[in-house]
């Protein structure tokens, strides 16, 4: 069994994979998160509508939090006006259901993708990102560095676990048979020790997610039986063919 504990929106693509529909998987997110906008924000991107031309939704969880601030804001038209690009299945499902027509340039979509689509299409306008308050995405920074108008606007924030469901995790972790520890991230390594102290990493096989999580752990003295190149189709290549 494979302890896997990213949040369940910004993982969806991976768990959808039909390679990881086989795996036996216990998923126990540690990252929960609430909508929360700032009022002035939220006035001067209203104010600013009419101006962009495109929304990129980064993942399944700003594009949650993005549609429930449009609805309080009752501006539906003005978002189903722009272009609407994601970069995975999911988050193109939720806004269709949400009746906004959604574009993935790719499957799966890199931001290299995104970028290659807007340009190709030559259309006009600012680019409105939603994001989460103190997370750094790649997408705004390549805009930027090709000088296109991007305003990033935060849509939610990370907050503490309610000590009822870690604890309800902790019962899960030490019940179940877990073979597989996937740290997907730089941070998962620290959120997994500390939710689970007595869960021995050393005595499992723990696959990271990225260079970045590897050298994390490896500075806790601990090294990664398996390195994946940091996205999820990576990942899930390496827990295939373990």
């Amino acid at each position: 069994m494979i302890l896997f504990t990213a949040d369940k929106d910004t993982s969806a693509p991976f768990l959808i994979m039909e390679k990881m529909q086989k795996k036996q998987i216990l998923h126990m997110p540690l990252e929960q998160y609430r909508y929360r906008v700032s009022e002035e924000e939220s006035k001067q991107i209203q104010n600013h509508m009419d101006e962009f031309a495109f929304i990129i939704h980064g993942n399944l969880r700003n594009a949650r939090y993005f549609t429930e601030w449009m609805n309080q804001n009752s501006i539906q038209e003005k978002v189903r006006r722009c272009v609407n690009i994601v970069l995975d299945k999911p988050t193109a499902k939720f806004l269709e259901e949400h009746d906004i027509p959604a574009i993935q340039p790719r499957e799966p979509a890199k931001p290299i993708d995104i970028l290659e689509f807007m340009l190709r299409i030559s259309k006009e306008g600012n680019t409105l990102y939603p994001t989460t308050e103190n997370k750094t995405e790649e997408m705004p920074g390549l805009l930027k560095e090709l000088q296109m108008p991007v305003a990033e606007f935060s849509v939610c924030e990370e907050v503490t676990l309610e000590k009822d469901i870690l604890k309800d995790y902790k019962s899960e972790v030490g019940k179940n048979p877990i073979d597989i520890v996937l740290l997907h991230n730089r941070s998962s390594y620290i959120r997994v020790k500390t939710a689970f102290p007595d869960l021995d990493l050393s005595a499992k096989t723990v696959v990271a997610g990225s260079l970045g999580a590897a050298e994390t752990m490896e500075k806790e003295g601990l090294k990664p039986d398996y390195l994946a190149k940091g996205s999820w189709a990576s990942i899930a290549k390496v827990l295939d063919e373990i």
